[in-house]
């Protein structure tokens, strides 16, 4: 794996930052990791990888090192111990230095391909590109269960409902951010696990940043780390957290 960047340019701030949040994902890590990069290889533009390993109890770690070691596009950050994947990607996206920086899931639900599609959009302006599974031309290639997708159901349209917010998808894990945007919205967050997706689009949307949406094909992965019936509990409180955050200006929105 000890490929080159796209151009010569590796000093300069690279163009697009991949955030990669990781919690034991031995199993898929090192093959998935190379389709990012070989995708990003066929791309035009300097590029960065950065794997965020979130306290994983398997070699996650190990096989991140070996990665980053191996290849001068990738940068490994280990956290010692479970903090959430929010706490994960706000380290990731901070720690990131590309123009865009777009994060997603280790198992690739949404294929590296839509990558473009992401950052077609930052590039003719949007602040803020996230990935939909409810707009016309998205599929679910692999859906979820009953169960969860009942859940998923209730808790998209009670948080579209009780923030205001004007988009179709919450939790669709391939979201993208011009640098400034990243900057503004991630140094704000406070919500480690389930509930940021929410609290990141609800910051984003108060400091008016404008959020473009486009249509993603989804496999969804069985061997996810989400227990429904614990975290969906854990979701719904941090919603009234990012409630209460707002209240106290937390977020210091101006």
């Amino acid at each position: 794996m000890d490929k080159k960047q796209n151009t010569p340019a590796m000093k300069n701030q690279p163009v697009l930052s991949i955030i990669i949040p990781l919690y034991n994902e031995e199993s898929c890590l090192a093959e998935n990791v190379a389709t990012v990069e070989d995708y990003l290889q066929s791309l035009p533009i300097t590029t960065e990888i950065i794997l965020v390993n979130d306290g994983s109890r398997d070699r996650t770690a190990a096989i991140g090192e070996r990665l980053a070691t191996g290849s001068t596009a990738i940068r490994m950050i280990n956290l010692p111990e479970n903090r959430g994947k929010g706490f994960a990607v706000k380290t990731g996206i901070l720690a990131a230095t590309g123009q865009f920086r777009i994060f997603m899931d280790a198992d690739l639900a949404v294929p590296v391909e839509f990558i473009q599609n992401c950052l077609d959009n930052l590039r003719k302006g949007a602040p803020v590109a996230i990935g939909s599974r409810h707009l016309p031309g998205s599929c679910f290639k692999v859906p979820e269960g009953f169960f969860r997708t009942l859940m998923g159901k209730i808790y998209r349209k009670l948080t579209l409902f009780s923030f205001g917010l004007k988009v179709t998808d919450i939790t669709c894990g391939l979201k993208g951010f011009s640098d400034k945007a990243a900057t503004e919205v991630f140094s704000r967050s406070c919500i480690n696990r389930w509930g940021y997706d929410a609290e990141i689009i609800f910051i984003a949307s108060k400091l008016g940043f404008d959020i473009a949406e486009f249509s993603v094909d989804w496999y969804h992965s069985f061997n996810s780390a989400v227990n429904v019936g614990r975290d969906s509990v854990g979701t719904f409180l941090e919603m009234v957290q990012i409630a209460i955050n707002y209240r106290v200006n937390r977020y210091k929105i101006p």
